[in-house]
């Protein structure tokens, strides 16, 4: 009996050894992803960040560290260093989408963390990725959201206030060529009313349609009316003397 449980006791050890090792296997391959990240092999640190996350999907510092990969990626296409994936796309094009993607690892970390100070890296970042993509609202709510966790991070207050000052400006000539596409529209419209008469004038303008009854109606009013005349001219004679017509 005592043989037995030493059995089941040995086969627990083995169990539990196994698992401690996968579960290191995502620690593993941050490891090596953050060896090639700072090695110079952007790409192949942000594949390996991927499978430390296919390991374990909750595992926020390869959340975190892969957001970094695809954000200095993004940067290298951008500036050239790096050719653009679909030659169907241009750099600035591929950038913003790669950006997007950096954006939204950081938002996860945030949105799932409980550590204040990463919390407020991972929003600070997701800034400057929004911030890069030209997306001035969203990098004005990022900087928010890290400054109420860190009020005198300098470098998340000035971020903020360029991304407000270009979000003004964004929004100033956006009202400006709405402005200037009514106006144009209400020229379009001016000049087409000056070259064809309003249809509700032209109607207007034109005799109300008769129905097939009211036509006949007036034309036997027409004939009586002309059989009168006739009467009256045979009674007065042929030569009577009439007014004649004016002639303009």
């Amino acid at each position: 009996m005592q043989k037995q449980y030493r059995y089941i006791l040995l086969a627990g050890l083995l169990v539990c050894l196994f698992l401690n090792g996968f579960a290191q296997e995502e620690k593993k391959l941050l490891h090596a992803g953050n060896q090639a990240y700072h090695g110079g092999k952007i790409m192949e640190s942000a594949s390996i960040y991927k499978k430390s996350l296919k390991e374990k999907p909750t595992y926020y510092k390869a959340n975190f560290n892969l957001g970094d990969a695809l954000y200095k990626t993004a940067e290298m296409i951008k500036s050239g260093k790096m050719p653009v994936p679909d030659k169907r796309m241009t750099a600035d094009s591929a950038a913003n989408l790669v950006f997007d993607q950096a954006a939204e690892q950081f938002e996860v970390v945030a949105k799932s963390v409980n550590n204040p100070d990463t919390i407020q890296k991972a929003w600070h970042n997701f800034g400057n990725a929004k911030l890069q993509q030209k997306n001035y609202e969203e990098a004005v709510r990022g900087y928010k959201k890290a400054l109420r966790l860190n009020p005198k991070d300098e470098e998340t207050r000035y971020n903020l206030a360029y991304a407000q000052r270009k979000l003004k400006e964004q929004q100033k000539n956006q009202n400006k060529n709405q402005d200037q596409k009514k106006d144009k529209q209400q020229q379009e419209k001016d000049k087409q009313k000056v070259n064809n008469p309003n249809d509700k004038d032209q109607q207007e303008a034109q005799p109300p349609a008769m129905s097939k009854e009211q036509a006949e109606q007036m034309l036997n009013a027409l004939k009586n009316s002309e059989k009168k005349n006739q009467n009256l001219h045979e009674k007065k004679g042929e030569g009577q003397k009439r007014n004649p017509e004016k002639d303009w």
